[in-house]
């Protein structure tokens, strides 16, 4: 394992960490940005592995897209191709009302929509952590 692809893959992780939390301390109140933000830590997760596993160019937010890169190292990321799309509504519908057919996000996403956003999240993230710890 060469050193800077740890080292970056740790940065992406203290960032998906900090994301999943900043995002649980709002999961009561603010249902599309929580939503939008546990996307995101699922997203970095994948990200970290990744980068830990030497990929050149880690390009793109879509957990569908980023499933695909991981299955052409590791078949185990199967199930991620039926998280992709949930996880992935949360990407742009929840900040822009242009990916909306009506109303805004902040109207539109409910603590359901948020609960669900952190189960998956928590998920890919903790399937993401075992496989880099069986790397390093």
């Amino acid at each position: 394992m060469e050193n800077e692809n740890f080292k970056e893959c740790q940065r992406w992780k203290k960032q998906s960490d900090y994301d999943f939390e900043l995002a649980k301390s709002l999961i009561s109140k603010e249902f599309s940005i929580s939503c939008f933000l546990f996307q995101q830590a699922a997203e970095k997760s994948i990200v970290s592995y990744l980068i830990l596993k030497g990929t050149d160019k880690v390009w793109g937010s879509s957990i569908s897209d980023l499933s695909e890169d991981c299955l052409a190292i590791d078949p185990t990321f199967d199930f991620l191709k039926s998280y992709g799309p949930i996880l992935d509504k949360y990407l742009y519908s929840t900040r822009y009302p242009s990916f909306t057919i009506s109303g805004s996000p902040f109207e539109i996403f409910d603590k359901s929509d948020a609960e669900k956003a952190k189960e998956l999240s928590e998920e890919v993230i903790k399937f993401c952590d075992e496989k880099i710890k069986e790397i390093i």
